[in-house]
């Protein structure tokens, strides 16, 4: 069987496992030899150059987000999910952003540092001395669901529960026709797990007559401004997607950038030592890991007019991938782009996308994930990490790994 790296031509399917293994030689492919992709199966373009990558997430009129951004559930109709502010373009956007903006303040985002720590270092404790553990089963994957539920209300003791609910919605299953796993807006929500949901309702009546320090309080009491300059409550439904949408957020990203953390410093030792020697690196060292292997490194967009992208043709209504993994490869923007540098100078990438749909939670990402490296490299500053025992998360939208057994 030819390998995929054989074929003559570029081939990118997001839905295949060793092209998921092999994306970077699969999209420097692509930036080489077809910046502008054309997959036939699933009726897509890519983009994978940054220079065109960039652009195009700035560009919100061009490139739609209301058709939904996750390739197997995007569809002509426009809003099919109706207060989930990743799936709408501004004016609508905006509005919406400002609001839950409120919740994600330098005070509230810093205010839960004390918290983090803690987290972290019940987990870790335990495996001091140990040998051996997985560094995503056991603390990389329960440190956020834990912090992110925290910010919006939720009991402590949910995450767990919340984190089992969301490996099992996203996983792709390759089968000999394609893959099965393909999820509906609706389907989004019944997958949740429906113990946070059922306490959702009691919480808003709770926060409506008490407000807290927390999201679920700024959902239920802010203002929502409209376009035409009248203001209104956000409704429940509102509310349980706005609820659904950042928690998943929340939850999966960051637990995959620490994946390839564990992974990268591994097999990075001299980058691991700097580290070590000197933790202030530490958050420039999340940034290059960003760049480096983006947890998050696809986006799609619904194309609303015609483009030509190097002598091609993009019609109207034609579905759009934004390779931002890729991009952050791109050796026409990044010297040596190929090599892990933890004192890298950047200035910018795209992991955390751009423009309107900059990641709102950047800031608590990068929160968790300074902390937890502190924490780890504090008590672990050496470990091993055996590529056989590695196991990969199979989506469209992520990449990472489920598993990470790391040896010390």
């Amino acid at each position: 069987m030819t390998s995929i790296l054989e074929r003559a031509e570029p081939y990118y399917d997001p839905y295949d496992y060793e092209v998921d293994a092999n994306a970077h030689a699969v999209w420097k492919r692509l930036r080489d030899e077809a910046p502008l992709y054309w997959n036939e199966r699933y009726g897509f373009f890519a983009l994978s150059r940054f220079d065109d990558v960039l652009p195009a997430m700035l560009d919100t009129t061009t490139f739609s987000s209301a058709h939904m951004t996750v390739l197997e559930m995007m569809t002509p109709e426009t809003n099919p999910a109706p207060g989930m502010m990743i799936f709408m373009d501004p004016p609508e956007h905006t509005h919406l952003r400002k609001l839950v903006s409120r919740a994600f303040t330098p005070r509230a985002i810093n205010g839960l540092e004390d918290r983090v720590r803690r987290l972290c270092a019940g987990y870790l404790d335990q495996f001091v001395g140990a040998g051996s553990f997985d560094f995503v089963d056991d603390f990389a994957a329960r440190v956020p669901p834990a912090v992110i539920l925290a910010l919006m209300g939720f009991p402590e003791e949910a995450a767990d529960e919340w984190r089992r609910g969301i490996d099992a919605m996203f996983h792709m299953e390759q089968t000999d026709v394609g893959f099965v796993g393909r999820r509906t807006p609706e389907e989004i929500q019944a997958a949740t797990t429906a113990s946070l949901f059922e306490l959702l309702p009691q919480m808003l009546e709770l926060r409506r007559r008490q407000p807290q320090d927390d999201m679920v309080s700024v959902l239920a009491n802010s203002d929502l401004e409209e376009d035409d300059g009248s203001s209104r409550k956000l409704t429940d439904a509102e509310i349980f997607a706005f609820v659904t949408l950042l928690s998943i957020a929340g939850t999966e990203t960051v637990a995959r950038l620490l994946s390839w953390a564990a992974v990268l410093l591994a097999r990075h030792p001299d980058q691991r030592r700097v580290l070590v020697e000197d933790p202030s690196v530490i958050p420039n060292g999340i940034e290059e890991m960003l760049r480096y292997e983006a947890p998050s490194p696809v986006n799609a967009r619904w194309v609303t007019r015609e483009l030509e992208y190097h002598g091609q043709r993009v019609p109207a209504d034609s579905k759009m991938i934004l390779l931002n993994g890729s991009a952050d490869r791109d050796e026409r923007h990044f010297d040596d782009p190929d090599r892990f540098d933890v004192c890298r100078a950047i200035d910018r990438h795209v992991a955390f996308g751009y423009g309107t749909h900059f990641c709102v939670g950047a800031a608590l990402a990068r929160l968790e994930s300074r902390i937890a490296l502190e924490e780890t490299l504090a008590r672990f500053p050496q470990w091993d990490v055996d590529d056989a025992e590695l196991e990969w998360v199979h989506t469209s939208t992520v990449r990472g790994f489920a598993k990470v057994p790391i040896h010390f």
